[in-house]
């Protein structure tokens, strides 16, 4: 491959994929990151008495090769979520035994259909205009056997998957989300599923990691990138008010947050449009520090779901080794917007109230609720990712990973296998990087070029 320059917007595991595997090719990278950190979306916290809590992105699973390499490579390693004990199930306000009779049926015939997605071009699908058009909450609607189904299964899917409710996703969206993550049971599944493992200290020490691998001033923290220019000489990269040069440019963000930057020319129309309409979900994530992981002694595994309330679903996050217990708790989409409507007061108490009608009394009694709202982040603007809207992907689709002259597009979002997952970030922005050079490869395709340090 070529030895040009690429400049790459943003630091998370797309972006440092990419730098990377830039420079491992022969080519120099020079990463500019609006943060004051890297990884993205994923952020540690530490615990007093050591541990740590995992506000962004924190689990990998089987057939995420790419990341469990990059854990290896960097000299970290990996411990399975607890998943011992039964789990919990509330439907319609009264604690089950079972999921509901219909469930099982309805996720077989959302797979059988998923597997006649191409998650290259989910548009060609034979369905695909009907499956664009019509959102995932109308099709349970008239699907399910009853509407208690439909209720658990639209939260468990768009919810647990798309941090969104079911009148925000087509269906084309869902089959392709997961004809991408290998189906529902590997999507939502914890031990055999994408919520096998954690990485020791976090995925934002392996991001750490790969950043200190990079060339000494190939990473800018605190320089967000403002406007992108390109010419047949090369493109200029405005970041904090200093202007970069470099012969390709790969952005590594979400995709509502590239149509925020200036483009000179502008970005074709269909490109532009495709911006305006993948939104970010909505989730919060909120971790319930415990003494001790009290739901263990009544033999619960601290997985819990139900299809009413703020809250979708809880894990148990306890670290092993480590003192006290943690439930993390989420809620999506509709449910996450009326908390963030709240007092911080009425909020906390909201997700204590919802986390006792799960467990019991004792878990209204937290020592700390902590949270971290990545939609108030002015650099994420919402998690887990972005997702195309309903009636969009047949029009706009085709412009998601399609270059704009020297412009390349990564990010989790751009990915086919994995998309919206660590593993998505990394195998996108590896093909960033092979098409970016690529590209400066092509015959003559270098006569015009030129690289400003």
């Amino acid at each position: 491959m070529g030895d040009g320059r690429v400049i790459v917007v943003g630091a998370g595991f797309s972006g440092l994929t990419c730098a990377l595997a830039v420079e491992a090719a022969g080519g120099r990278s020079l990463v500019l990151e609006a943060r004051d950190r890297v990884g993205g979306r994923t952020l540690s916290r530490p615990l007093p008495g050591g541990g740590w809590l995992d506000l962004g992105a924190q689990w990998i699973g089987p057939t995420q090769d790419r990341m469990y390499a990059l854990v290896a490579a960097y000299g970290l390693e990996t411990f399975p979520s607890p998943a011992t004990g039964a789990p919990t199930l509330v439907l319609d306000g009264v604690p089950v035994a079972g999921p509901p009779a219909g469930l099982a049926g309805l996720l077989d015939t959302l797979d059988a259909l998923a597997a006649g997605v191409d998650p290259v071009a989910p548009w060609r699908a034979a369905g695909a205009a009907e499956w664009d058009r019509t959102t995932l909450g109308g099709w349970l609607a008239a699907t399910a056997p009853d509407p208690v189904t439909a209720r658990y299964a639209g939260r468990l899917l768009a919810g647990g998957l798309l941090a969104a409710s079911p009148a925000e996703v087509s269906l084309l969206q869902m089959l392709f989300y997961l004809r991408s993550g290998g189906g529902v049971g590997s999507l939502l599944g914890m031990a055999g599923g994408a919520q096998q493992d954690r990485i020791v200290g976090g995925p934002a020490a392996l991001a750490q990691r790969m950043a200190d691998a990079l060339p000494p001033g190939r990473l800018r923290l605190a320089a967000p990138v403002d406007a992108i220019a390109q010419d047949a000489t090369g493109v200029r990269v405005l970041a904090g008010g200093q202007a970069h040069h470099g012969d390709a440019v790969v952005v590594a963000v979400a995709p509502a947050l590239a149509g925020r930057i200036r483009y000179d020319p502008p970005l074709p129309a269909l490109r532009d449009g495709l911006s305006q309409r993948m939104p970010m979900g909505a989730a919060v994530k909120v971790h319930a520090r415990y003494p001790e992981p009290f739901w263990r002694a009544d033999g619960r595994s601290g997985v819990a779901t139900t299809d009413t309330g703020p809250l979708t679903e809880t894990v148990d996050n306890s670290l092993p080794g480590s003192p006290g217990g943690v439930l993390t708790a989420f809620s999506y989409g509709a449910q996450a917007r009326a908390l963030r409507r709240l007092s911080d007061g009425a909020r906390r108490a909201a997700l204590r109230d919802a986390l006792a009608a799960l467990f019991g009394p004792a878990a209204a009694e937290p020592v700390d609720l902590v949270e971290y709202d990545w939609s108030a982040d002015p650099w994420t603007r919402g998690c887990f990712c972005g997702m195309v809207s309903p009636g969009s992907w047949c029009d706009y689709g085709p412009e998601l990973r399609a270059p704009v002259g020297r412009v390349h597009w990564a990010g989790t979002e751009t990915a086919t296998r994995w998309s919206g997952y660590l593993e998505g970030a990394v195998t996108a922005g590896e093909r960033a990087a092979a098409e970016a050079l690529g590209s400066l490869d092509r015959p003559g395709s270098k006569e015009n070029l030129r690289c400003v340090s």
